[in-house]
């Protein structure tokens, strides 16, 4: 039991190390046929993430200024762009690319991999681990029990 409280807060802090890390920004606004907006710098080490709407639900073309991978997926009604580099910075922008003016609403998740970070996600995964030790040693310490 006392294993399961220790995964318990052990994975309670890790997921507050990791919230701390990604801190998301909103922002709104009209872009005329052809115009852009800079999204944000993806360096070394950093996946540039930004999750938007618009107002013709339709994908809007992206640009970056530095090779790198790009991943752009729709989900729950909402687009979401990745953007990492493997060398150098590279900017991302979202391009108009219709005949329309499109509002864009759009948030942007920098997640920086930092050393908190990967301390962070390794200790989520030891408590997961320890988590179910101590599941397995209750349930054997019930049935070991139930035997006397």
């Amino acid at each position: 039991m006392i294993l399961i409280i220790v995964a318990i807060v052990i994975f309670v802090v890790s997921t507050y190390v990791v919230a701390r890390q990604v801190k998301p920004a909103t922002m709104a606004v009209t872009l005329s046929p052809g115009d852009n907006v800079t999204v944000g710098t993806a360096s070394l080490g950093k996946v540039l993430t930004v999750v938007y709407t618009d107002s013709i639900n339709q994908p809007l073309e992206t640009y970056i200024t530095v090779p790198g991978i790009l991943k752009t997926i729709y989900s729950n009604g909402q687009y979401v762009v990745a953007y990492t580099v493997t060398t150098g910075t590279g900017t991302l922008y979202l391009v108009n690319n219709y005949s329309v003016p499109v509002t864009i609403k759009y948030s942007i998740i920098g997640v920086s991999v930092t050393s908190s970070l990967i301390i962070a996600g390794a200790l989520a995964f030891v408590a997961i681990i320890i988590g179910v030790v101590g599941v397995i040693l209750a349930i054997l310490g019930a049935v070991l029990r139930s035997r006397k």
